[in-house]
């Protein structure tokens, strides 16, 4: 033993440093190899216990090791002793190997650990594992396999389910944005603000899925009362829980529609109920309604009219044809040769209106038909206005003088020649059958694009009642005077055609003034 007695203070506190160091270097030493002892002594049964696969595999893919328990063998055809210094492509199907040799080469070329999958068959039934590899050193590595053919039918299971739901939800997805009715939700505690807006509600209204969500009426629709509407029905079934309506809206494009809405109150988890709403558009059926019912007024007006039409026919042919008759067999049994010519006389008038009458029937039949041909050509108006003048010049009542205004000689006009005469000659006709006194004025007046034309008298005038419908079939100032109340709807029907427009302006006891217009012709 070392002698301790002549050193000195300084030399012995070294000496106990070194000896505390000793103390501490021996201790861990100890607490080491007990570690050691303990994984020496269980590792075995540690890896027997595994129930995992684990091999060592070097480069080639050779099995060296089978490093757990011979029960964890999993490879068919093959046994704890045989499968060691195997390599596993002669051992595993190809998929299988191909699967476990690319993750190899990625876990020596990466140095991390990697997993992947592969199939084996086992008993006839595939099952499905897990591999993991990872690195021991350069040359080798570590197996890892599992089975993990239960998560695997779990995860397949959950995939179909969730795949189904998918299909399931994008089927009702695509049902509620294809039928034919707007469907919304609302979220009352939100100021019913919008949650759903479907396809067919923004196609009629014309307000983007996209703008709706989020926001409630007061922001989305474009008339107030629209607005100020639909709250007031949503407070409504808020206190009732349902309502049924009929309403009209007005679309971002500014157009009506109509709808029937359906409404009801449902709960939700945040404490404040939902508003759901069905719509049906019924604007065309609306619509349809609307023309079903003019069709149906338009028919009875047409019996109407058809029943006018035989009635005043009956009377307008048979006056005119019975003076002819009469005054035929009048003029045989006379020798004067006065009351000759004045039977002779009545008979032509009389034969005139007859021909008038079958002339303005013939032609309203080919206007509506759309068979009447128009001889569109430059016209001189004024030569229709001379014309025109010397033959009623001398039909004008006795006191009553008619008067050529005239116009611009070098007027020309687009339109019909004949048709031209036929209207004016049906304005001075009424003219002069109603101007009992005073003058009828006609002549034309040059527009930018346009020729007017007028004629004007101071006859009776027209009751206000009357000059609404004066234009239409059978339209007469005076029911007892003669005519059959289609000069003037042809008049209409002809200016029309030809491009122009035709008016009235009418005092009763005053006179009548009738304004037409023509396009002017190129020259």
């Amino acid at each position: 033993m070392e002698d301790y007695n002549n050193k000195t203070k300084a030399e012995l506190l070294e000496i106990i440093q070194n000896l505390e160091k000793k103390v501490e270097q021996l201790s861990s030493e100890s607490a080491s190899g007990r570690k050691e002892r303990f994984r020496d002594r269980y590792s075995k049964r540690i890896l027997d216990n595994l129930p995992d696969m684990l091999t060592v595999l070097d480069r080639n893919a050779n099995i060296v090791e089978l490093v757990s328990s011979p029960s964890t063998n999993h490879v068919e055809g093959t046994t704890a002793d045989s499968i060691t210094q195997s390599n596993i492509k002669d051992i595993l199907p190809e998929d299988a190997y191909n699967n476990i040799r690319r993750n190899m080469e990625k876990v020596f070329s990466t140095g991390n650990s990697a997993i992947a999958r592969h199939d084996l068959m086992q008993d006839g039934v595939s099952h499905h594992y897990e591999h993991w590899l990872s690195l021991l050193d350069k040359e080798y590595l570590l197996c890892m396999c599992r089975d993990v053919s239960q998560l695997w039918e779990t995860e397949q299971t959950n995939a179909e389910q969730q795949n189904e739901i998918m299909r399931l939800n994008s089927l009702m997805q695509a049902i509620v944005n294809n039928v034919p009715v707007y469907l919304f939700v609302k979220d009352s505690g939100n100021d019913f603000r919008y949650l759903y807006w479907n396809k067919t509600f923004a196609d009629y209204s014309g307000i983007p899925i996209e703008k709706a969500i989020g926001r409630n009426d007061f922001e989305i629709f474009k008339r107030t009362e629209d607005m100020e509407k639909f709250h007031l029905d949503d407070m409504k079934v808020l206190k009732e829980g349902k309502l049924d309506y009929f309403e009209e809206y007005m679309t971002a494009t500014g157009e009506i529609r109509t709808i029937t809405t359906m409404k009801r109150l449902v709960p939700s988890n945040n404490g404040h109920p939902y508003i759901i709403g069905i719509s049906w558009d019924i604007t065309e059926i609306k619509k349809t309604e609307k023309a079903l019912d003019a069709a149906r007024i338009k028919a009875e007006e047409a019996d109407r009219l058809k029943s006018a039409f035989l009635a005043n026919m009956s009377h307008e042919i048979r006056t005119p044809l019975n003076a002819i008759v009469g005054f035929s067999k009048l003029i045989s049994s006379t020798n004067n040769e006065n009351e000759k010519m004045q039977y002779a006389e009545i008979i032509e008038r009389n034969s005139d209106m007859l021909l008038n009458l079958f002339n303005d029937i013939l032609d309203l039949s080919s206007l509506e038909a759309g068979s009447l041909k128009f001889n569109i050509q430059p016209i001189k108006i004024l030569d229709i206005c001379l014309q025109l003048e010397q033959q009623y010049v001398h039909k004008a009542q006795t006191g009553v003088q008619l008067i050529l205004d005239g116009g611009d000689a070098n007027t020309f006009i687009s339109a019909d020649w004949n048709r031209t005469i036929q209207i004016i000659s049906n304005l001075l006709s009424n003219a002069v059958k109603f101007t009992p006194k005073g003058e009828i004025h006609f002549g034309f007046l040059n527009k930018e694009s346009f020729v007017e034309f007028y004629v004007k008298d101071t006859g009776i005038g027209i009751p206000a009642e009357r000059a609404a419908t004066i234009f239409q079939r059978f339209g007469k100032v005076d029911d007892f005077a003669q005519g059959t109340g289609l000069g003037l709807t042809l008049c209409k029907i002809l200016v029309e055609r030809m491009g122009g427009h035709i008016r009235v302006y009418s005092k009763e006891n005053e006179g009548t003034t009738f304004y037409f217009t023509f396009p002017l012709a190129n020259q």
